[in-house]
Parts: C-alpha cells; sequence; structure tokens
C-alpha cells in the first residue's frame, strides 16, 4: 500500500510502500480503505529517507553529501526538514 511513513532501513527501492498482511479479503479491505484514507505526504517520505541516513552511523557533513546519499535535492530536503520541524512542533506543544 501506499504509505509515506514507510521507510524500510535496508531497502530504499520499496520506500513510500508499506506490506500489509490481513487474515481474510474482509479485513485486507479494511486495511486497505484505512490507508486510501491517509494522506500521501511527499515531505514525510523525504524526512524518512534523511533520517535513514542520519542514523546510518557515517556523518553527513554537508548539504551536497545529505542530497547524494538520499537522492533528493536541496529544496526537497529543505521541505523535509521544515515538515519535521513542524510536526514536532505540534506534536511537543
Amino acid at each position: 500500500m501506499a504509505d509515506s511513513s514507510a521507510v524500510l532501513p535496508d531497502d530504499p527501492l520499496h520506500d513510500g510502500l508499506r506490506r500489509v498482511t490481513a487474515c481474510c479479503e474482509t479485513h485486507l479491505e479494511t486495511v486497505r480503505a484505512a490507508y486510501r484514507e491517509r494522506p500521501f505526504v511527499q515531505e514525510e517520505l523525504w524526512a524518512g529517507k534523511i533520517g535513514r541516513v542520519l542514523a546510518s552511523g557515517r556523518p553527513v557533513l554537508t548539504m551536497t553529501e545529505l542530497a547524494c546519499r538520499t537522492g533528493l535535492d536541496e529544496p526537497d530536503i529543505r521541505r523535509a526538514i521544515a515538515w519535521h520541524n513542524e510536526r514536532r512542533r505540534r506534536l511537543d506543544g
């Protein structure tokens, strides 16, 4: 299912996709419906990609290096950081 919060630690090709399982077809449709109602937020996906790189152990020293390691460009990185910061303010406030 499409899910902007799904960023896998070791499978960046499947970022934005969440594998779901269910016990029956009815349950699967319920799960699918829940994910269809959840908005796909590109900045959330980008923030997850940035988080994965930052947690990888090797320090990121420049915006250029972060862009190279995430596959994002600088404006998208800045949008992801702004999204993340706003989300933290809402959750902490």
